[in-house]
């Protein structure tokens, strides 16, 4: 249970660290730039609003309460706050603020992004019974699994019956990680198992289906902005056929909720006019949402990576503007605060130890380059301004190799060109992938690039557990 695993105290946090400098912060620390995340956020709202659909923020990626409010746009009038989790943990940490804004009337909602499992449906209940009904969903991609999940709601003494539980059909549309094709001879036989059970199409259950789920995780292998509208258009695709597997007459409202970053935020190029497929799309969308309820959904957005860069899923440049942000490093709202602690300049090429290893950057690579991080340049003793651009010269430092608790920073390019380190200087790190980075620390520190940007003016607490 998330009690079991407290929260250091906010305003503790605040106390020490609101008005220190970035190189006075203890090493490491994981540093949000305020001022992007809220760009990042505002932009994905907006194009959803413009798109006419709806959206549902994934919080797994940074696990905090200050920047789930962000990206739904915390008080914003009219626009539903819908939720998904990876842990029961994410979702008892929001469920106070999901109770807050059903009691101010707005539509809220907590989804289970992966498949149920059977110990953790307890705790659902438990969540279920504070929230109107159906505000607690869940993701089932196999009969047998719900037929075991019903039976437990139904028996299960703390269940209010009117509570109801959603149920969306994780749909695999080719990521081969959890959910169920389609062409499964099991598909229809599990569609039609929650139909006998759902409640509000004469029913018999403590369900309701609410409709069907991709996650297009594969789009983080795309290279291109048309790669991302590609894959945003099959995904609307293969979820339109498996609401063929639902009557006609029982189709009407059913949620279809499609999204990776990649995909998700590619509906940013639709309003330009600039993709080659931004006609199809427009049909396709058009005619889904006749009888459908299309949602996107995204999660590491706010925060953006390498690997994200790296997908070039929307324009690198162009000024901001509504329902559109650039995708370039410029835009990566984290960065990993580290220190020099030992410089090798006698090697090949010219090396330095970190305070930092794969506990805190994470070992996921990023497909554009050979590292585990890049070093932003931002701070430190740098004579020069070479920052490593894959696209580039290929100039700069990087995380070229990493250990639990050290990373090894590697110079690459012209050697006559490296920014020279010092022992003890403080470095900023943009992570390959943000859901990972900083998973091992408590907090992030908080500063606001539209105020300078170079001391701390908040502190987030990161909810731990499962």
């Amino acid at each position: 249970m998330a009690a079991n695993y407290p929260l250091s105290s906010t305003p503790s946090l605040q106390d020490q660290f609101i008005g220190r400098k970035l190189t006075d912060l203890p090493t490491p620390s994981v540093i949000l730039d305020r001022s992007l995340i809220k760009k990042n956020c505002t932009a994905m709202l907006q194009v959803c609003e413009r798109l006419g659909v709806g959206f549902r923020a994934h919080v797994k990626s940074h696990k905090t309460l200050e920047l789930s409010k962000m990206m739904v746009g915390d008080g914003r009038e009219g626009s539903p706050a819908q939720f998904i989790v990876s842990t029961i943990a994410e979702a008892e940490n929001l469920v106070e603020y999901v109770r807050a804004e059903q009691e101010r009337g707005r539509e809220a909602s907590i989804l289970y992004g992966v498949p149920v499992p059977q110990g953790a449906i307890p705790r659902l209940i438990t969540l279920a019974s504070s929230l109107a009904p159906s505000s607690i969903n869940v993701i089932i991609d196999n009969e047998d699994a719900f037929t075991r999940f019903h039976d437990t709601l139904t028996f299960h003494p703390a269940f209010a019956p009117e509570k109801k539980i959603g149920v969306f059909v994780k749909i695999d549309t080719g990521y081969q990680r959890a959910g169920i094709v389609t062409s499964s001879p099991q598909f229809k036989p599990l569609v039609d198992a929650i139909l006998a059970k759902d409640a509000s199409k004469g029913g018999q259950g403590a369900v309701l289906l609410k409709g069907f789920y991709s996650h297009f995780g594969h789009s983080y292998a795309g290279n291109s902005e048309d790669d991302a509208a590609s894959g945003l258009i099959d995904e609307l695709l293969g979820l339109e056929v498996a609401a063929q597997a639902v009557p006609e007459e029982k189709r009407k409202g059913l949620v279809l909720s499609i999204g990776a970053t990649p995909t998700a935020t590619a509906a940013q190029n639709m309003l330009s006019g600039n993709s080659p497929r931004v006609d199809e799309f427009h049909v396709v969308l058009a005619r889904l949402k006749e009888q459908y309820v299309v949602e996107l959904h995204a999660g590491v957005y706010p925060l953006l990576d390498c690997q994200q860069v790296a997908t070039h899923a929307r324009p690198a440049e162009g000024e901001a503007r509504e329902g559109f942000q650039p995708l370039n490093k410029d835009s990566i709202a984290i960065r990993m605060l580290v220190e020099i602690t030992s410089v090798y300049t006698e090697r090949e090429k010219p090396e330095a130890l970190v305070s930092a290893g794969s506990l805190v950057m994470g070992r996921e690579p990023c497909k554009s380059y050979p590292g585990w991080g890049i070093v932003t340049g931002t701070l430190g003793n740098s004579k020069t301004t070479s920052v490593y651009d894959e696209r580039g010269e290929k100039t700069g430092w990087i995380v070229g190799r990493i250990s639990q608790e050290h990373g090894i920073l590697t110079w690459k390019g012209d050697r006559s060109k490296c920014n020279e380190l010092a022992i003890g200087d403080k470095v900023e790190v943009w992570p390959n992938h943000a859901c990972v980075a900083g998973a091992g620390l408590g907090w992030y520190l908080i500063v606001d690039s539209e105020q300078g940007g170079h001391e701390v003016v908040d502190v987030w607490p990161r909810w731990r557990g499962w």
